[in-house]
Formats: structure tokens, sequence, C-alpha cells
């Protein structure tokens, strides 16, 4: 269960943009990913424009210490407990306390902010950014297991839901206003909160753009994967009898783009491309 966020350091004047980030047991590297992420969203978004929403998901080592030292240093910023690890319901609870016009969900061990600074740029003219890890061969090179896994579970997603896209579990920019009715009545948890989201937003007729995103495994799984398959059986089923229900309100306005696209972006948003910019 979640507890309610700490706002003893929320300073929501002039904030743009909520940066929502699960961690769980991230001592080792939350505080140097933590400020190298915050001297690009500076850069992209301005400083005194953006804040932290961390989520510590059920963490058993300094990780919750670490996070109000850095929020103290950052000048704003919020703290939200889970009792338990579960990606979906930190997740969820950390969108709950997102109270800024435009939220952006990633990894603390794993971001791209090519992909941040083109969503941003591009944020009047799509409500929804969805980074995918698996629309471009050349810049996601996961591990074997992992890459059949996640073609595994897309497959699904695109058989059972029609989706068009190639993945829904990659980074996202969203303006809240548009996706808070849908997720405040999305139900489901773990991995397939993020799926869930990505479904209801296509079916709403909200305007989506997907682009692909680097990606690179830096640790082993923090899960055993078998029961990682189990969870995800579990959830893809609540997830399709969720989704049988929820009909199409509008035309689908899906639109992909190429790395190129963002690059090209992001070198006009930087003045150059800067291949550390993605962790």
């Amino acid at each position: 269960m979640s507890a309610p966020a700490d706002r003893s350091s929320d300073k929501q004047a002039g904030i743009l943009l909520d940066v929502v980030i699960p961690v769980y047991n991230e001592e080792a590297i939350l505080r140097e990913n933590a400020e190298r992420l915050a001297r690009y969203l500076d850069q992209v978004i301005g400083k005194g424009a953006w804040r932290f929403i961390f989520i510590d998901n059920g963490s058993q080592d300094r990780t919750r210490a670490i996070i109000h030292e850095l929020i103290g240093e950052f000048g704003a910023g919020l703290y939200v407990h889970e009792s338990e690890p579960n990606y979906g319901r930190a997740l969820r609870a950390g969108l709950k306390a997102a109270s800024s016009p435009y939220v952006h969900t990633c990894d603390i061990e794993q971001w791209d902010i090519p992909f941040l600074a083109w969503a941003w740029s591009m944020r009047e003219k799509h409500d929804y950014f969805v980074g995918s890890r698996r629309s471009d061969p050349t810049i996601s090179k996961p591990p074997f297991v992992r890459r059949f896994l996640s073609w595994g579970l897309n497959a699904l997603i695109q058989l059972f839901f029609s989706y068009m896209g190639t993945d829904t579990h990659g980074p996202k920019l969203f303006n809240l206003a548009r996706l808070r009715p849908i997720i405040d009545i999305c139900v489901c948890d773990r991995g397939q909160f993020d799926s869930e989201i990505v479904l209801r937003a296509v079916r709403a007729g909200l305007r989506i753009a997907e682009a692909p995103i680097a990606h690179a495994e830096h640790r082993p799984p923090r899960f055993a994967i078998v029961k990682k398959i189990g969870w995800n059986i579990v959830a893809f089923t609540r997830l399709n009898g969720v989704l049988s229900k929820v009909p199409y309100t509008g035309m689908v306005n899906f639109h992909q783009f190429s790395r190129s696209d963002v690059l090209e972006v992001y070198d006009r948003v930087t003045g150059k491309t800067d291949v550390s910019a993605v962790a």
C-alpha cells in the first residue's frame, strides 16, 4: 500500500514537468544517475522547470535516505513510499502524486535524453509519447532471452488488442490533463499497468507518437525470469479481461517516427549530438 507523498520539499510554482521514477534498492547508482539526469533536464526543460517524483518501491537499502538527500539538494521534488516491489503499483502512486502539466516516466538506470528532448519539443502536437526499445535494432541490443520475452509479450499485445505500436513499456512523456482520466480508471499492476494506459489511450483516440530509444542491459535482472514470466501471465490475463470491455471512442491517431527524426530535434535543441545523454 502506498503512503501519501512527502511534500516537504514540494515547490510547484513554475514547474512544467514531473519526472516520475520508481526505484528499488538503487543505492549503488541512484545519486550518480539522478545528478547526471538532472543536468540534462536543466538543459532540455529548463532549470527550475522540472522536479523528480521518486517512488521507493519497497527498498531495503539506503535508497530512501538518498532520495531525501537529493530532494533537499535539488530544492524541489516528492518522495512516495510503496511497501513492496510492484512496478505498476509504484508507477500508479507516482502518477497520482504528479500535478505538473506534463509527466515523464523512466527508470533510474535507463533513460534517453534525445527521446525526451524530441517529445518535449513536440508536446503540443501529440498527447502521449512512447519510447520503443524494439523499433530500431541498431540502437537497442538486449540479451537474447530479454529480446525473446519482449517479442513474445508485445506479439500478444498486438494480436489480442490490435496494437499498432512495437512496445508499451519504454519511457513516456505525456500531457497529464489529457491522460489523467485514463490513468485514474486503470486497474492493472506490475508491467501491464503501462500497457493498459497505452491501449486505453489508443481506444480513446488520443494523439500518440512512438519513436525508438537506445537501450542496453547494464546489470542482471532484479527478479528471476521465471518469476517475471509468471507475474506477466497473470497480469496479461487480467489486462485482456479489462480491455475486452473498453470500446474505441474515436479513430486511432497513432504516429511512428525514426531515430533520425529524434536526433534532428535533439541536435537543434542542444547544438550537438551527445551520446552520453543515453544511460
